[in-house]
């Protein structure tokens, strides 16, 4: 286990709040980032902004679509986790993707995210009312084939082999049109998007739309997930997470996008220092 004793009291200090609050035994499966609410007249101008500014790389711009799961009572979002199934690539390339509960700190989400391998012949035609079809498959058995042990172990953790064994409904699609960018740091890189997500309800009767809104997010990576290199450049990331602060007026996100989506069905949970 690396000690970031040497990099100062404050990163020791996070690290074990690491440890104790996502409570994961393998901390590169750590996700850091910034989120803030972009309103859509703003979008055009922010994305202006990002493409002019010095040492910032436009990625890409690309279309997709989530799939987020749930029990039929709505158990992880009252527990403040995700679970989607995100389909790439026109619909063909399809992942299952966990994010356990998380806490914010000096206004940035720290939380555990995981992804399954890539999921064959799990996709359906015809389907009325989801993309799944949960008679043919389930949540446990695809962990069971195509996850990793440490995605399977958080799940359980977290959530309970009983809960997880409930997850049996998709209720919620949320279609995604991201402007990606990059910013080289070296031994880690911070990833900036702008995004325009349109939500919907799965419901007997169709789809209902829920809500369409725009966000800003700002998430740091490093090769393999290394979370010392993260913890390297995180100053860095908050003085870009500044300078966007000091020319845009943008609100901080508290939610996740599965809870600002689903906050029509319960009251999010809040996520604690």
């Amino acid at each position: 286990m690396i000690s970031y004793r040497r990099m100062g009291a404050r990163f020791d200090l996070l690290y074990r709040l690491l440890l104790s609050k996502l409570a994961i035994d393998d901390l590169r499966f750590v996700e850091i980032e910034c989120k803030k609410r972009v309103l859509p007249a703003e979008a055009a101008e922010l994305k202006e902004w990002l493409l002019e500014r010095q040492g910032v790389k436009h990625r890409k711009s690309v279309y997709f679509f989530d799939q987020f799961l749930d029990t039929p009572s709505f158990d992880l979002l009252k527990a403040g986790a995700s679970l989607r199934l995100r389909y790439k690539k026109n619909g063909t390339a399809v992942y299952l993707q966990y994010k356990g509960p998380g806490f914010v700190r000096d206004g940035l989400l720290y939380r555990s995210e995981f992804s399954s391998e890539r999921l064959d012949r799990l996709v359906r035609e015809e389907s009325r009312h989801d993309v799944v079809h949960f008679s043919d498959t389930s949540v446990a058995e695809i962990l069971a084939r195509h996850a990793g042990p440490e995605m399977r172990a958080a799940m359980r953790r977290h959530l309970g082999g009983a809960m997880v064994r409930r997850i049996t409904s998709g209720p919620i699609l949320a279609l995604y049109h991201k402007e990606k960018f990059e910013v080289d740091l070296g031994s880690a890189f911070l990833e900036p998007s702008l995004d325009r997500v349109s939500a919907f309800h799965i419901a007997k009767q169709g789809l209902h739309a829920l809500s369409t809104f725009c966000e800003f997010e700002n998430e740091i990576k490093a090769s393999g997930g290394s979370l010392e290199s993260k913890f390297e450049h995180l100053d860095e990331m908050l003085k870009f997470n500044a300078a966007v602060a000091k020319r845009f007026d943008l609100r901080r996100e508290p939610l996740d996008k599965y809870h600002r989506c689903a906050s029509f069905f319960a009251p999010p949970p809040r996520l604690r220092i």
